[in-house]
């Protein structure tokens, strides 16, 4: 064919492109496992630096229900190493996780952040909203109310180990007020936004998994716990948690066998 066509000329780029991918994957591994992180990512799906059971399983569900497809860098917030060994503080100086590394290597940090991204990039056409519109702004709305008056509010204090227990159940009795809220709202409707599943509905049913350990009852809440009790067993909702539950697990007892050797 006349090498003037499009079809070769496409040929040729897809050529071209597939030798940058292999020669910047053979450097990578020849500098080090940092170095072949960032050679590969203008090639991978987004990265998500992840603690099993943190808030960033939020973005997991989020993800999961949009279609997006991540790659995971396991986290251990009590370390703040990567499942490498290498330091997670190179990547997220304050050691929190959520952290999701774009494909062209921009890192997009705080758990609000990434959910917005991982909406607007949903693959699944009936997930994206429109930056600007009614909805957008309601997700908008409803991240942030997860993100103060539950993450914050009463998780940041409530799972502190240092927080004595009487500041621990001033902040339990600051719960109820904010689950009637959210009762209200919910009150005749499936989803915290218009008709179907968004990552606002990601953030809240994450954090609605933690109420048990907190000592938080959000039952005697109807629609609340009506609705807990459906989105928690949608298929994709539900593995997502399954496997942080089993990757927390793993996670534990490698640490208590680490600990065990050191004895």
């Amino acid at each position: 064919k006349s090498i003037h066509s499009p079809v070769y000329s496409l040929i040729v780029r897809l050529q071209i492109a597939a030798a940058t991918f292999e020669i910047n994957l053979a450097m990578g591994y020849l500098l080090g496992s940092r170095t072949r992180e960032r050679c590969i990512v203008l090639y991978s799906t987004p990265l998500l630096y992840h603690a099993p059971m943190a808030c960033s399983l939020a973005a997991r569900i989020a993800a999961a229900e949009a279609e997006v497809e991540l790659e995971l860098a396991y986290v251990d917030l009590a370390t703040k190493q990567l499942s490498d060994g290498s330091s997670f503080l190179t990547v997220s100086p304050l050691g929190q996780v959520s952290v999701l590394r774009l494909p062209d290597g921009q890192l997009l940090s705080e758990t609000s952040t990434v959910l917005v991204w991982l909406q607007s990039n949903a693959t699944r056409a009936d997930r994206r909203m429109a930056a600007g519109s009614d909805d957008f702004f309601q997700m908008h709305r409803w991240i942030s109310f997860c993100a103060t008056e539950l993450h914050k509010q009463l998780f940041r204090v409530l799972f502190y180990p240092e927080a004595t227990q009487e500041v621990k159940e001033r902040i339990r009795a600051l719960a109820p007020e904010r689950f009637a809220v959210l009762d209200r709202h919910l009150t005749g409707r499936a989803f915290l936004v218009g008709q179907d599943f968004s990552a606002a509905d990601a953030y809240l049913i994450w954090a609605l998994q933690l109420m048990n350990r907190a000592q938080l009852d959000p039952s005697v809440h109807p629609a609340l716990w009506d609705y807990q009790q459906r989105l928690s067993v949608r298929p994709k909702v539900h593995a997502m948690i399954a496997s942080d539950e089993i990757k927390s697990d793993e996670i534990k007892s490698d640490l208590q066998r680490k600990t065990t050797n050191k004895v």
